[in-house]
C-alpha cells in the first residue's frame, strides 16, 4: 500500500471519475485505485469489526472521504447514472465497493421514491453483513428519510411486518439508524411501529429488538417507560416480560420503580 498523499489521491479520484457514465469502466478502475491503497497485512479475524463475509480492502479512511467528497455533488447532478453505477457497483462481492454504491444510493436525488425502494428492497439480503445492513438501512435510506419519509415509513412498516424473520430483522435495524439520527425527534412514530412487535417479540430477531429498546432508553427514558408499561398492560408474551427485565437497569432508578410497581415483573 502506498503512502496516502492528499494531492496524488485528488488526482487519481478526478481521473476515477470521468468515468462516471460507464459503469463497467468506473467498477474496473474502481477496483484497480482500491487494490493499490488495499492493506494487504490486515486480514479476516484482525479485529472484531473486520469479520465479515465480504471481501475486504482494508483501506484508508483519507482515500473514502475525498472519493465521497468528490462523488457527491456528481450524484446530486446525475441520479439516473448514479442509479446505474450504483447497481453496477453492489454486483462487486468487496465490501468497501458495495457501501460506496449504498452511498450513492442514500444521495441520489429524485421527484419520487420507487427507484431507491426497488434498490432497496432488492439489496436486502439476510446473508449481507450486519455492517452492511446498518449502511443500507441508515445511509441507504437517506433521501426516503429527508424527502419521502412516508416512503420511508411505508419501507419499514413492510419489513417489521414481513413472515420472514430475518426481514423483521432488518426492519428493526432500520428503525434504529433513523432515530439514532441527530434531527430525530418523532417519538409517536417509532412507538407506533414497534408496537406490534415487541408485544410478541420472537428469539430470532431479539438482539436487534433489545438494542433498538436500548437506545429508545438513552434518547428518552420517560417516553419509552409509558411505552414499556403500555406494552407490557397489553401483551401477555412471556418474551416481553423476559425482554423488559433485562432492560430494566437501564432505566433512571426512580422510573425503574416506576415500572416495577405499576407492573407486576
Amino acid at each position: 500500500m502506498p503512502a496516502v498523499n492528499p494531492a496524488r489521491i485528488k488526482g487519481q479520484i478526478e481521473e476515477l471519475v470521468t468515468a462516471y457514465h460507464t459503469p463497467r469502466v468506473f467498477h474496473r478502475r474502481l477496483k484497480d485505485l482500491f487494490s493499490l491503497y488495499a492493506n494487504r497485512v490486515l486480514h479476516q479475524g484482525d479485529t472484531p469489526e473486520s469479520v465479515t463475509v465480504s471481501q475486504k480492502y482494508h483501506l484508508p479512511p483519507p482515500l473514502i472521504r475525498q472519493l465521497h467528497a468528490d462523488l457527491k455533488p456528481r450524484i446530486v447532478k446525475s441520479p439516473q447514472a448514479s442509479l446505474e453505477l450504483a447497481e453496477e457497483l453492489w454486483s462487486d462481492p468487496h465490501y468497501e465497493i458495495k457501501q460506496l454504491a449504498i452511498f450513492m444510493l442514500g444521495h441520489v436525488v429524485l421527484d419520487e421514491p420507487d427507484p431507491i425502494l426497488t434498490r432497496l428492497i432488492k439489496w436486502l439480503d439476510p446473508e449481507l453483513d450486519d455492517g452492511l445492513k446498518f449502511d443500507l438501512l441508515s445511509i441507504g435510506t437517506l433521501t426516503l428519510q429527508n424527502k419521502f419519509p412516508g416512503a420511508w415509513e411505508n419501507l419499514i412498516q413492510f419489513l417489521l411486518n414481513h413472515k420472514d424473520p430475518s426481514m423483521i430483522a432488518y426492519g428493526l435495524r432500520g428503525l434504529q439508524a433513523s432515530f439514532e439520527r441527530s434531527d430525530f425527534n418523532n417519538f409517536p412514530q417509532v412507538f407506533r411501529l414497534l408496537s406490534p412487535i415487541i408485544q410478541k417479540p420472537d428469539s430470532s430477531y431479539m438482539e436487534e429488538l433489545e438494542n433498538l429498546v436500548e437506545t429508545l432508553i438513552d434518547l428518552s427514558p420517560t417516553e419509552t417507560a409509558f411505552f414499556v408499561k403500555q406494552s407490557l398492560s397489553i401483551s401477555r408474551s412471556t418474551e416481553i416480560t423476559r425482554l423488559i427485565k433485562r432492560i430494566l437497569p437501564l432505566f433512571p432508578e426512580n422510573i425503574r420503580q416506576d415500572i416495577k410497581s405499576s407492573i407486576n415483573i
